[in-house]
């Protein structure tokens, strides 16, 4: 029997709402959801497309979402450095705050200090309070590594998907689309100096790690 799995994510028409009322994912259950002008994608489990699923949904739910949470990454930033476990509820968000550390939205605005782009991995360094030192890390891609996207969003809970490997799917989805259409189109040369506004996620970090930040949307501009 072909399990079907019904992936709704709930818009409101007026687009004033962008709270968790606003956008859901449900299991196995069939809905009108263009009577009520909602965005719905049906799956069966073994055609399950991840790129699908986060292309449908960014524009609509997931970039607004993301710049309507962020706070200012300084703010979060020392609220981690003074008590990290009394800043992830505060601050941040986690499914599961018993096994899975709080991952955090941030603006975030600063100077590049230094531009490795020559990786696949690529990444910059951001100093934010012009003391001349990084502040954080910031991935360009291609290879973006980690799933802070994903667990930084309330409505892609673990429990709306099959199995592991559809959520981790959604998670290395996430990560290619920012790629696609955002980092891709970055002029990459002469970045060190230049001036950077991001919208992104981060998980927090290890102690003594540096923050390393998956943008969701980024700007470069011209600075010294």
């Amino acid at each position: 029997m072909t399990v079907r799995m019904n992936l709704l994510v709930a818009v409101s028409i007026a687009g004033a709402a962008l709270g968790l009322s606003g956008c859901k994912l449900k299991k196995n259950e069939v809905t009108n959801a263009k009577a009520s002008g909602q965005i719905e994608i049906f799956f069966d489990s073994s055609d399950f497309n991840a790129d699908k699923v986060v292309s449908d949904i960014w524009l609509p739910k997931i970039e607004p979402f993301m710049h309507e949470k962020a706070r200012p990454f300084g703010e979060v930033q020392s609220a981690l450095a003074r008590d990290a476990k009394a800043a992830g509820p505060e601050y941040g968000y986690s499914e599961n705050p018993a096994q899975n550390p709080y991952s955090f939205i941030v603006n975030l605005d600063g100077k590049v200090l230094e531009a490795n782009t020559k990786s696949r991995a690529a990444y910059l360094t951001i100093d934010t309070n012009a003391d001349g030192k990084s502040d954080a890390k910031v991935q360009l891609g291609p290879v973006v590594r980690g799933t802070a996207l994903r667990d930084v969003l309330p409505f892609i809970p673990f429990s709306a998907f099959k199995n592991q490997i559809e959520y981790a799917n959604v998670g290395r989805a996430l990560n290619t689309h920012v790629f696609d259409s955002k980092l891709s189109k970055l002029d990459r040369e002469n970045l060190i100096g230049k001036l950077v506004h991001l919208t992104g996620a981060f998980v927090t970090p290890t102690t003594g790690a540096e923050i390393l930040i998956t943008p969701s949307d980024l700007t470069v501009t011209g600075g010294q």
